[in-house]
């Protein structure tokens, strides 16, 4: 079963998430700020992370940086689900960082990031 870190501060988008991709058989994992989600990238071991970009107490690319800076977690693939336009600063920054795919929350279904992180997760 793959286990995908959800890095989110909006616990009813989580809990959607959560729903979804237990119902598919995956495992979900919650960290509702940037600090908490660098923490769990180390010691949960995910095998893809779905990061937002507007989080508490650290941004989204921030968190995407010190992801890909740790060589215990350099290799996680990364999807970013957002409420920023594709043309934000903050959305480019993550691209240059190794992003596999960045989408507008508004634009996608759970399904559509469901068959996403299929793509990326073992």
């Amino acid at each position: 079963m793959s286990k995908i870190l959800l890095i989110e501060d909006d616990s009813l988008f989580v809990k959607m998430y959560q729903k979804k991709f237990t119902h598919e058989g995956l495992e979900l994992v919650a960290a509702y700020d940037g600090d908490e989600g660098v923490e769990k990238a180390k010691s949960e071991k995910p095998d893809l992370i779905i990061l937002d970009l507007m989080l508490p107490k650290m941004s989204g690319s921030e968190v995407l940086k010190k992801i890909k800076e740790d060589p215990q977690t350099s290799e996680i693939p990364v999807i970013v689900l957002t409420n920023l336009s594709t043309s934000a600063d903050e959305v480019t920054r993550c691209v240059q960082l190794g992003v596999k795919e960045t989408y507008l929350k508004t634009n996608v279904t759970p399904e559509q990031v469901f068959e996403t992180v299929k793509k990326y997760a073992p």
